[in-house]
């Protein structure tokens, strides 16, 4: 059995809800049980999670997936001295950096992997909010010392660790941290239909650009309050809308494509390539710059280049499963460490 299914890895969470740390757990815990030990214990993402709370998204796609299974959380920090864990993650570093100082002398960065999936492109500790408390001047950079995984990764990235006083030309690569890499978010593969469905209509009831809303008289709101309404209508449409909001990366594409619709996405083309979400182009979704440009792209598809566009859509979120990038993440951290590339 490879080695990757066999490592103990402990799992920091947070007590809100996050589409990358949550997506990521979901994905460890398919094939490594009870050998990923989140803690604290992730309560939402569970199956017997009381429905009456509120979650993030209406809690769809992502919450009260998982089998409630018998884990051991006791001890961990004392664990975590002990040196008892393969590889410890922090997934959500902007909420956990707590853990990460207290624990830091007995990290190592041959098995401590950081993970920021905030909408800002600034890595941490460059926010600007411990710009604003004088207590955080001083904070040492311990992000420097570990693997790095940044979803909103952009030019801005670099500009945040000089205060943001660069030219933003001047912030590629040989600016970029060397610790840094990219990851996005990821599906559960249940949640991808397992044939195509008839379409119905063209666009779904939840449009999130204002503009095309109000042109078709859509809703730019949620208008679902369960998951199986909202899936059926995006099964029932060819085209699903999307565009960057806080972030490049957001849930809403993922499950467009899991329900077998054509992403549509406002201004793709400006997405940095470093910044999730990773595989989205012209041959698998169409980038729009207002309604206009998407109804003239759509009215120009025959149904033969729908349905090449529906089948490549079908493959890009066949690769972006939340076991596949939990799967990817080990592969890549276990390369580095066969190869002794860590950050200085």
């Amino acid at each position: 059995m490879n080695k990757i299914y066999k490592m103990k890895i402990l799992f920091f969470t947070t007590d809100v809800e996050d589409y990358l740390s949550d997506s990521l757990l979901h994905g460890f815990r398919q094939f490594l049980g009870e050998n990923l030990i989140d803690f604290p214990k992730k309560y939402c993402m569970y199956k017997n999670h009381p429905c009456s709370q509120k979650l993030y998204g209406n809690g769809f796609t992502l919450y009260r997936t998982l089998d409630d299974i018998s884990i051991d959380r006791s001890r961990v920090f004392e664990k975590v001295k002990k040196q008892d864990f393969d590889l410890i993650i922090f997934s959500d570093i902007y909420r956990q950096y707590g853990y990460l100082y207290q624990l830091f002398p007995y990290l190592r960065k041959e098995n401590t992997i950081l993970c920021d999936g905030e909408d800002t492109p600034a890595i941490f500790p460059y926010r600007s909010f411990f710009y604003k408390k004088h207590y955080y001047w001083n904070i040492q950079k311990l992000h420097k010392k570990f693997l790095y995984y940044k979803r909103e990764w952009t030019r801005d990235t670099v500009k945040s660790r000089w205060f943001n006083l660069p030219p933003s030309i001047s912030c590629g690569q040989l600016l970029t941290p060397k610790n840094i890499r990219p990851i996005s978010f990821s599906i559960p593969e249940e949640k991808i239909v397992t044939h195509l469905p008839s379409k119905k209509k063209l666009f779904p009831n939840h449009i999130v650009d204002l503009e095309i809303s109000k042109k078709i008289k859509s809703h730019s709101k949620y208008v679902f309050d369960n998951e199986s309404g909202y899936y059926a209508d995006l099964q029932s449409s060819k085209f699903g809308i999307t565009m960057k909001r806080g972030g490049w990366d957001c849930m809403r594409h993922y499950e467009i494509a899991a329900n077998g619709t054509v992403i549509c996405f406002k201004d793709l083309e400006k997405k940095p390539t470093t910044c999730a979400p990773h595989g989205l182009n012209e041959t698998n979704s169409i980038t729009y710059k207002h309604y206009d440009d998407l109804m003239d792209k759509i009215d120009r598809i025959s149904e033969e280049q729908y349905r090449v566009l529906q089948k490549n859509t079908m493959q890009w979120i066949t690769q972006n499963t939340t076991l596949v990038k939990a799967q990817q993440l080990l592969h890549n951290f276990t390369n580095f460490q066969n190869t002794n590339q860590y950050p200085n």
